[in-house]
C-alpha cells in the first residue's frame, strides 16, 4: 500500500487524529518534550507564518504527523527558530526525507534538533546529543550525581551574593504578560550586545510566547523562574512544561552580578522546584554549550542539517548537509522572516553587526560579504 500525505491546518485535526497524536507521544518517551505537545503546536500554528501539519496515511490509516512551516521550497520545524526539538509524531519506519516528494512545493528540509531521524535521513546529518537533568529519583539523588567541586563553588557564591546584596528569594510560577515582556526586552538587549540576530524583531515570535501564556493548564504551559537578591532581579528564565518534562528556554541575568554566577544558582533552584512538582526530566537543548555539562548528561541523539531531494537517473535520492555556525544563524533569519525582503534585511543587518564585532574585516568588506552571503544563503526556493 502506498503512503499518502495530506497537509492541513492544525485546527482541522479531528478528535480521532488528536487522540492518535497523544497515543504516539505516550508510546515514545522521546516525544515527551513540550515541543511535541499538541497545545504547543496549536499555539505556534496560530502565529507562525505558513504553518501546516502533514497527516501521513497508509492504506487509509493515519501513521503519523509532521508539524512544519514552509519558506518557499524549504520546510522548517514549526515555530523555528524557537523550537529546540522537533520531528515526526509517529510510529517507527517513517522519515522526514521520505515525505518531501509528497509535500507540494517542498524541495528540502532544514532540521536543527530532529528527534527520531529515520535511517534514510541520517547519512550526512550531524548527530548531537540532547542534554537533560534526570530528576526521576528526586533532587537529592540528582545532586549526588553532580561534581562536588561544582556544587561547593555554587554554595560559596550563593553565600557571597546574599551577604553582599541581601536575602535571596526564588519563584517558579506562571509568568504575567509584564514578566514575559521583561524577559523578552532583556533578551533582545543581550542579543544586540553580543551581535546576534534578534529573533524577536519579526513580531510573531513574541506573539507565540504571549499565546502560550494564555494557556492555563496544570500539566502544560510557560513557567518563569526568578532569582532575586533583596529587591533586585539577578536572573530569570522562561521555560515550557508538559507533563513530567520541563524545557529551559530563555535565560537572562544581570551582568552586574556575573561574579556570583546568578544563572547557575537560578538553574539549581529551578531543578529543585521542578523535582518538587513531579518533573522527572529537565531539558537543556543540545550539547552545544560546555556549561550544560555541569547540570545535565547526554540523552538521546538529535540531528541537524539539510535534507534535500533531487531528481537523478535513478529516481529520487536524499542528501544531507552539515550545518555551520553561520548557516544556523541564517536559518534563524529565514525562519523569522518568511519574505525575501525581510530575509535580506535581516541578513545584511546581521553581517553588519558581525563587521562591528570583528573590525578587522572592515565595514565595506563586512557589508559586501554580508550582502553576498545573504543572497546566497537565503534563497530558499
Amino acid at each position: 500500500m502506498g503512503v499518502d500525505v495530506e497537509t492541513v491546518a492544525v485546527s482541522e485535526l479531528g478528535a480521532a487524529e488528536r487522540a492518535l497524536w497523544s497515543r504516539f507521544r505516550e508510546e515514545d518517551p522521546a516525544l515527551a518534550s513540550p515541543y511535541f505537545d499538541l497545545r504547543f503546536v496549536e499555539a505556534a500554528s496560530q502565529v507562525a507564518p505558513n504553518a501546516r501539519v502533514a497527516v501521513i496515511r497508509e492504506g487509509g490509516v493515519v501513521r503519523g504527523f509532521l508539524p512544519f512551516q514552509q519558506r518557499g521550497g524549504l520546510l522548517q520545524p514549526l515555530a523555528a527558530p524557537l523550537s529546540d526539538f522537533h520531528g515526526l509524531i509517529a510510529g517507527p519506519n517513517l522519515s522526514v526525507g521520505g515525505l518531501l516528494p509528497r509535500l507540494e512545493g517542498v524541495r528540502r528540509a532544514r532540521v536543527s534538533g530532529l528527534i527520531g531521524a529515520g535511517e534514510a535521513d541520517r547519512p550526512g546529518l550531524r548527530a548531537r546529543r540532547a542534554m537533560a537533568a534526570d530528576l526521576s529519583q528526586g533532587f537529592n539523588a540528582y545532586l549526588a550525581s553532580r561534581d562536588t567541586r561544582f556544587l561547593k563553588d555554587k554554595r560559596r557564591r550563593r553565600r557571597a551574593l546574599e551577604r553582599d546584596h541581601g536575602p535571596l528569594s526564588f519563584a517558579f510560577e506562571r509568568p504575567t504578560k509584564a514578566e514575559i515582556d521583561l524577559v523578552i526586552g532583556r533578551k533582545r538587549a543581550q542579543l544586540s550586545r553580543t551581535h546576534q540576530y534578534d529573533v524577536f524583531a519579526c513580531g510573531w515570535t513574541v506573539a507565540l510566547l504571549h499565546r502560550l501564556a494564555e494557556i492555563c493548564a496544570p500539566d502544560f504551559g510557560l513557567r518563569l523562574a526568578t532569582l532575586k537578591a533583596g529587591d533586585t532581579l539577578v536572573a530569570a528564565e522562561l521555560g515550557l512544561s508538559s507533563g513530567a518534562r520541563h524545557h529551559l528556554w530563555f535565560p537572562i541575568y544581570d551582568p552586574a552580578f556575573a561574579k556570583y554566577s546568578p544563572g547557575s544558582l537560578m538553574t539549581l533552584d529551578t531543578l529543585e522546584a521542578a523535582a518538587a512538582r513531579g518533573i522527572a526530566r529537565v531539558d537543556f537543548g543540545v550539547d552545544a554549550d560546555v556549561y550544560k555539562r555541569d547540570f545535565a548528561d547526554p540523552a538521546e541523539a538529535v540531528f541537524e542539517g539539510l535534507i534535500e531531494r533531487r531528481a537523478s537517473s535513478r529516481g529520487l535520492s536524499m542528501r544531507g548537509f552539515g550545518v555551520s555556525r553561520l548557516a544556523r544563524r541564517f536559518d534563524r533569519i529565514v525562519a523569522c522572516e518568511p519574505g525575501l525582503v525581510g530575509q535580506i534585511r535581516g541578513g545584511t543587518g546581521f553581517m553588519a553587526a558581525m563587521a562591528r564585532r570583528h573590525p578587522r574585516l572592515g565595514a565595506g568588506v563586512g557589508l559586501g560579504l554580508g550582502l553576498g552571503l545573504t543572497l546566497a544563503a537565503l534563497m530558499v526556493d
